[in-house]
């Protein structure tokens, strides 16, 4: 309805507009417009102005200050506020146990004691001893099946003391050792050969007790003043003597006298020995002398050494001098990697005493010479890779004048005793040390090792019983804070013994490389109690370190220690 309303509006609209166009037309003249085209409306383009309006400002006024500074002192009172004095309480120390006590017991019938006692923390002094005690009673097959004594007693006791002053220490110490070994290595072709009597149990071996009486005293010096001299002096006197009555008496006197100027330090090593010796009823001394002056400058970076090594053996007839280098140089390069250099020379007295710590199946009429170090050369590098983790390479160069080596005396029936054969050599060795320390805080292993090639100048034998490279493995793992357990491994390379055959020609006898393993483990059962187990040669190798000695298979040692 809307839209019809709507649309009638509109009609009438229209309708009235018509009619009034009708009545005003009635009063114009009439025109006509002619249109051609349509109207299209055309607009022009409007340009903006470019530019912006300026207002020149024809008086200009610049600014001029002029000051002046006066300054005026204020007095002022300060009183600071009285501090009171700081009160530093030191940390508790751990406390110190006075002793040890260490049982076992293994196969072969092994017995092991040992015991330490020393005085805890004191101002003025400190004091020792202790004891130790191991033996075995087991016998070994030869290269013939045959059940032999193979036993061992070793024995030492040391007690021990220190005073301290205020700018020196004074300290002595007196020891006994004893070691005692059976001639057990023979050859059972021998026993054939000859007919004899084989011995096999230990009443029937021949034995060789070897004992040191040692006292000696020292006085050191604590000076921490650069005006003043510095001293490290020591005197000591041995007693060596065997159960076949052969005896040597020692006196030796060490002496380092030095002084700091300037940050270098200048001193002197001054050292004499005498030996009275008495073997198989010969009686001989022997006396060296020995003056080494020195120069030491360190600083952050640097560390050398320049100085001499003069030694004289005054019992020589006629007198005999050795005069050597002694230098060191030493780099720190970022704290983390140490290159070092040295060149040095030296002597070695093989006497009864010196040599029965290395072999105790030596036989004690020997031909005993002095071996001559005469160029020792280092070259090597030390470092840790991070705080866990260092490593140690060396590579050395020795010319030896007179070095012994062990051979097999022929001149004894069982020919099972050692004698020295004597050789100038060139050896080159190489070294190598990797250690890993606390991994997980767990963790820790050593890894370090020698290879050795001999250059002969007089003849062209082995080395005999020296190995061409020797490895060692020790790790140890701490489970928790009770239990903790490791694996120690040793390899020694192939070594050859010197025979003759029936018409005296030189045979090479080849020792097999050792490989021998051993784990070990301890528990806790309270801080001051432990028990311990150690499981020795676990693969029950064959070893023979030196010729016809074959050493224990397996064998264990279980034990315990006692903290007190």
């Amino acid at each position: 309805m809307k839209t019809t309303y709507i649309f009638l509006i509109i009609l009438v609209f229209f309708g009235l507009n018509l009619n009034a166009q009708d009545d005003k037309s009635n009063n114009l003249e009439e025109t006509g417009i002619i249109i051609y085209t349509e109207y299209t409306p055309v607009l022009k383009d409007a340009n903006r102005m470019q530019f912006l309006p300026v207002i020149i400002d024809t008086a200009k006024i610049e600014p001029i200050f002029d000051y002046k500074v006066q300054p005026v002192l204020f007095k002022t009172n300060f009183k600071p506020t009285p501090i009171t004095a700081a009160s530093l309480s030191g940390e508790s120390l751990k406390p110190l146990d006075n002793g040890l006590i260490k049982i076992g017991m293994g196969n072969y019938l092994s017995p092991l004691v040992e015991v330490y006692y020393n005085t805890t923390r004191q101002r003025n002094f400190s004091a020792g001893a202790f004891a130790k005690h191991h033996s075995a009673f087991g016998k070994v097959k030869n290269t013939a099946n045959q059940k032999i004594f193979s036993g061992f007693n070793n024995n030492l006791v040391n007690a021990y003391g220190k005073r301290f002053f205020y700018s020196s220490t004074l300290g002595g110490d007196i020891s006994f050792k004893s070691n005692q070994s059976y001639f057990y290595g023979y050859d059972p072709n021998i026993i054939l050969a000859s007919g004899i009597d084989k011995p096999r149990d230990r009443e029937e071996m021949e034995m060789q007790r070897f004992n040191k009486l040692k006292a000696n005293i020292n006085f050191i010096s604590n000076n921490s003043s650069a005006i003043r001299m510095n001293f490290n002096s020591n005197l000591t006197y041995q007693y060596f003597f065997t159960a076949s009555k052969d005896f040597q008496h020692k006196i030796k006197l060490d002496a380092d006298l030095n002084k700091l100027i300037n940050q270098n330090r200048y001193g002197m090593d001054l050292g004499f020995v005498f030996d009275n010796n008495h073997i198989m009823s010969i009686d001989y001394n022997e006396i060296f002398l020995d003056l080494n002056p020195y120069f030491k400058h360190y600083t952050e970076n640097w560390q050398i050494l320049l100085g001499a090594n003069t030694t004289g053996e005054l019992n020589a007839d006629p007198v005999k001098y050795h005069f050597y280098p002694n230098i060191y140089f030493q780099h720190n390069i970022s704290n983390t990697i140490i290159p070092y250099a040295s060149f040095k020379g030296y002597i070695q007295n093989n006497n009864l005493e010196f040599l029965s710590d290395i072999n105790p199946f030596i036989n004690n009429y020997n031909d005993y010479q002095v071996t001559n170090y005469a160029q020792v050369i280092d070259l090597g590098i030390k470092g840790n890779i991070s705080r866990k983790v260092f490593f140690h390479l060396n590579g050395n160069y020795s010319k030896i004048d007179n070095m012994g080596f062990f051979v097999n005396d022929t001149s004894t029936v069982l020919k099972n005793k050692f004698i020295l054969e004597y050789t100038n050599v060139e050896r080159f060795a190489g070294y190598g040390e990797i250690a890993l320390n606390n991994l997980g805080e767990k963790l820790s292993i050593n890894l370090k090792g020698h290879y050795y090639y001999y250059s002969y100048i007089k003849n062209r034998e082995k080395p005999w019983h020296m190995p061409n490279f020797d490895i060692s493995l020790n790790t140890n793992y701490k489970f928790d804070s009770k239990l903790n357990f490791g694996i120690n491994a040793d390899l020694i390379g192939t070594r050859y013994a010197k025979e003759f055959d029936t018409d005296l020609s030189i045979i090479e006898k080849k020792l097999k490389p050792i490989i021998d393993i051993s784990l070990y483990g301890e528990y806790s059962f309270a801080s001051n109690f432990q028990s311990f187990l150690q499981l020795n040669n676990i693969t029950g190798q064959k070893q023979y370190v030196w010729n016809n000695y074959m050493s224990h298979g397996f064998n264990f040692m279980l034990g315990l220690k006692y903290l007190f």
